[in-house]
């Protein structure tokens, strides 16, 4: 693993070294050849052969090593290649200079010196260089890239040794017959490559590459000049041809040192914002950050990490990697695959990680990196949000609880209500059966016949309240269970629908029972399927209008068989079906609604449906009639031989039907 800083300190500190022992080795050349020169100046026997030529040799030197200095230099600061292919082209000048093979020639008017002007051989090989620097030679420039030092070995050794055999006229000799068809070859290659280099400064927008084509564009400049020297040896036309080679040198010498200086101005803008980037990163005190590459080894983490891995004492003298792979495995490996997937199809994942040892729920994103350099990087941010979740779990329940109280208030004062009207009633039918026995002149049979039947329904009433309230709580508890039987479910069904026939003729509305099945047997509890029903059909004539209508439909498949009881009634108002079902739950809550109840008559129902594995849905508009379908399973018990002992208990009837009347007042 890595830290920002240090890489780039390491990184800093190698090209400040490697920069500053180029420096220094050329200073040291310089400063020796110097000092040689100024030897040799002072033996009077020496001033006899010193000449103009040795001055250009010495300051060609010097240029080219400078040249090759800067060449590596930016290099190193820019890392473009073709300045590196280039500093070996400068290598092959330097030792063909030392040598004595550039430039060495008679200042005279009248001599051609052609031998001592270019050797052909290093020329080619510097071409040779110019041409792989422009091609798109790609496997030749990375094994060049790859051994640098080894290339520059090899490129000096090459030009020593083919600079000593043409020195010697062992090859490339009689150079006056091709001198000149060489040279215009040279103007042509060197054009051509200066106009790529110019092209691709334009197209790219880097001015380096302007400056290489500058001094590649000098170089055809001089060949133009060899060219006419040779026909007409001038000794101002050679002085003039020597003079471009320098400012070949000095132009591409002083646009790199002007590109280094602003690589550095650059370098640093680059690095206050890496401070900037890497402050947000390291010191974020917030999210934890991780980068790792693609063999999942871990190449930073910020102080957050840190801080949050080593929280546990018993884990300080481990190392990050190996928390963070320990803690992994605890991760449930079906999102481990589902996080690999993401992150393959989209470059990307977001979600929550659960941490079992420390009971926590990490909130995670993963983003494939990639660098300029092709490397594939994963860089992970998680946070621990397992107090905002526990915090959300509270409000959750917070807000069930604060509810649930409202509901229960809400049911309370329903049931007052329920409770207080039979027990007014019944208070003052008492008290009128009271005055009205002290009254001997009345017949007291016949005023407690006419209000019996009052005391009898409003009795009726608080027994189904009470009953209502002691189921539901039999059921919670789990005292409730089903007590299965095979069943005719068509005939139960059809019994019940038919029994409250009566109670919908009060009130003018027609009930049809319908179905295609004579007889089907299933599994069932009878009772409990009676129960639900009669408050299915209670329910749906109290809720509808005289002279409307209700349907009763069974029919099955070969999974369930289907319930349906369907009525043109108000409907159910849209806001409260998703929780019809739930306790206490009522259309019209107020205390002055015209058809009573207590509010947990379907849950009664839902809770029966469930005991006898079956389900139950709603369907209304809100406005026109409700739908109730009840699922049971078509299944039957085996070995459990058929009886039909169901019998229609008239008492229950009267009593889920015993708030569907106006009350006596």
């Amino acid at each position: 693993m890595y830290n920002i800083k240090e890489v780039k300190k390491e990184a800093t500190k190698i090209q400040n070294n490697l920069s500053t022992f180029i420096i220094m080795s050329l200073t040291l050349i310089i400063g020796i050849l110097y000092m040689n020169r100024l030897f040799c100046l002072l033996k009077v026997e020496e001033l006899q052969y010193m000449n103009v030529i040795s001055f250009i040799r010495l300051f060609n030197l010097v240029l080219a090593g400078l040249a090759i200095g800067s060449c590596i230099m930016c290099y190193n600061s820019t890392k473009k290649e073709e300045l590196f292919i280039i500093s070996l082209m400068y290598v092959v000048f330097f030792i063909d200079i030392s040598l004595g093979n550039l430039d060495n020639m008679n200042l005279t008017n009248s001599t051609k010196y052609i031998d001592g002007y270019i050797t052909i051989s290093t020329s080619l090989l510097r071409i040779s260089i110019l041409v792989i620097s422009i091609s798109s030679f790609n496997k030749i420039k990375n094994i060049i890239m790859s051994n640098k030092i080894s290339s520059i070995l090899i490129v000096a050794t090459i030009t020593f040794f083919i600079g000593i055999l043409e020195n010697k006229g062992l090859i490339f000799t009689n150079k006056e017959s091709y001198f000149i068809r060489y040279n215009i070859f040279l103007i042509i290659l060197y054009l051509v490559v200066s106009t790529t280099y110019l092209v691709k400064s334009i197209s790219q927008r880097e001015y380096i590459y302007s400056v290489i084509s500058s001094s590649i564009f000098l170089f055809g400049v001089k060949a133009c000049y060899a060219i006419v020297g040779a026909i007409n040896p001038m000794s101002v036309i050679k002085l003039a041809s020597i003079s471009i080679t320098y400012m070949g040198f000095i132009i591409f010498i002083g646009g790199l040192f002007l590109e280094l200086i602003l690589s550095i101005k650059r370098n640093k803008e680059l690095e206050n914002k890496l401070n900037i980037f890497y402050q947000i990163v390291d010191e974020n005190k917030y999210s934890c950050i991780v980068i790792y590459d693609e063999n999942g080894k871990i190449k930073f983490a910020n102080k957050t990490v840190k801080n949050f891995i080593f929280q546990n004492p018993c884990e300080k003298d481990k190392k990050v990697e190996s928390v963070i792979t320990k803690r992994m495995k605890e991760v449930d490996k079906d999102l481990i695959f589902e996080i690999k997937n993401s992150v393959k199809k989209y470059k990307g994942w977001k979600g929550n990680i659960y941490i079992p040892s420390l009971d926590m729920t990490l909130e995670c994103s993963i983003q494939n990196i990639h660098t300029k350099f092709g490397e594939n990087n994963y860089a992970i941010t998680f946070q621990d949000i397992s107090s905002k979740l526990r915090a959300e779990r509270y409000l959750i329940e917070y807000e069930k609880i604060k509810k649930h109280e409202e509901v229960k208030n809400e049911f309370f004062a329903n049931i007052s209500h329920e409770l207080r009207t039979p027990l007014n009633i019944f208070y003052s039918t008492v008290q009128l059966l009271d005055f009205k026995s002290s009254d001997m002149s009345v017949n007291f049979r016949e005023i407690y016949e006419e209000h019996k039947q009052c005391l009898k329904i409003n009795c009726k009433r608080m027994l189904r309240l009470i009953d209502n309230i002691l189921d539901i709580t039999k059921i919670d508890v789990g005292f409730t269970k089903a007590k299965f039987a095979n069943c005719d479910i068509v005939r139960v069904i059809e019994d019940i629908t038919l029994s409250v026939v009566n109670y919908a003729e009060n009130k003018n509305i027609n009930i049809v029972f319908d179905t295609e099945i004579e007889e089907h047997i299933i599994k069932c509890d009878s009772s409990m399927i009676e129960r639900a029903m009669l408050n299915l059909l209670s329910n749906a004539i109290k809720f509808t209008k005289e002279n409307g209508n209700i349907l009763v439909n069974l029919y099955k498949d070969e999974q369930w068989v289907h319930i349906i009881v369907k009525d043109d009634g108000i409907g159910i108002p849209i806001g409260i079906q998703g929780m019809i079902f739930e306790r206490f739950v009522q259309g019209d809550k107020s205390l002055t609604r015209l058809n009573e109840g207590s509010g947990i008559g379907l849950s009664i129902v839902k809770s029966i449906v469930e005991l006898n594995n079956g389900e139950i849905y709603l369907d209304s508009d809100g406005e026109n009639g409700t739908e109730f379908e009840i699922l049971l399973p078509n299944e039957k018990l085996e070995g459990d031989k058929y009886e039909y002992n169901y019998e229609i208990d008239i008492d229950k009837i009267e009593l889920e039907f015993s708030d569907i009347y106006e009350l006596y007042s």
